[in-house]
């Protein structure tokens, strides 16, 4: 006669080790995601032999989804990392506009067919910060993608400023709420607040992620309403505000 083996009870399992577990798999979670990339990217360069337009638009589509989900999928890996206590960033030399021009290769790579191209006032020289490059162009590509995703006809802008101490990063958007008071929760998970056009814009992890990325860097963050003034909309802002390197801590100095 076979034993048999029932499932024992056990206490509920604290947060903090699910996500352990979650990032222990990362590399499983990702695979899929990484290889749909791939394929698309080697079919649209013409290994598999020459694709018509029809073809070639529906492999954009699946390549640029399979960017959007692998996008995701990320945020909620270091959610888990920051649940988890294990999140670390690198502290390196960034040229920070090399980072941005990159952003806007992937925004562009990645935005929903129909939305704006991404406006933009970037630096023309190189200025280094001291910091984790990935995290912080993660936090830059969470923001806009959320923008181009909620309300993909409005035009979202990335200017950016610097003095003699910080780096100041502007994302202007035309998502007003209907309610501005929503705004102080906003970097909160799972953020959401109706639209003055009556959509629902929501916050999934990209602020919540954005203010530790860029606390971490002994930064600031914060949001706030944009009046509609001429040929402006009304919509929101965000604002990043990080230390630049000291002249000796950059390659520059070398």
């Amino acid at each position: 006669m076979k034993k048999k083996y029932e499932p024992q009870l056990t206490q509920n399992s604290e947060p903090e080790e699910i996500a352990e577990t979650i990032v222990r798999l990362a590399a499983n979670y990702r695979a899929p995601y990484v290889a749909i990339i791939g394929f698309s990217e080697a079919l649209l360069e013409g290994l598999s032999g020459d694709l018509n337009p029809t073809q070639v638009a529906d492999i954009q589509s699946i390549r640029t989804s399979g960017w959007q989900a692998l996008g995701n999928l990320n945020d909620i890996l270091d959610v888990m990392l920051i649940m988890s206590g294990q999140i670390e960033y690198e502290k390196l030399s960034v040229d920070f506009s090399q980072l941005l021009r990159d952003v806007v290769r992937d925004v562009e790579r990645t935005r929903p067919e129909g939305s704006q191209p991404l406006q933009t006032e970037l630096l023309q020289t190189p200025v280094y910060i001291e910091g984790d490059e990935a995290r912080l162009r993660q936090a830059l590509l969470g923001l806009i993608a959320n923008t181009m995703v909620s309300l993909p006809r409005t035009q979202v802008q990335l200017k950016v400023k610097v003095d003699d101490q910080h780096l100041e990063i502007t994302i202007c958007d035309g998502c007003a709420a209907a309610n501005n008071d929503d705004l102080t929760y906003f970097f909160e998970a799972g953020w959401v607040s109706k639209m003055k056009n009556g959509r629902w814009r929501q916050m999934q992890w990209q602020s919540y992620l954005a203010h530790h990325f860029v606390v971490a860097h002994q930064g600031q963050i914060w949001v706030e309403p944009i009046e509609a003034e001429g040929d402006t909309p009304a919509g929101t802002q965000i604002v990043m505000r990080l230390p630049i390197a000291k002249p000796e801590d950059s390659p520059q100095a070398d």
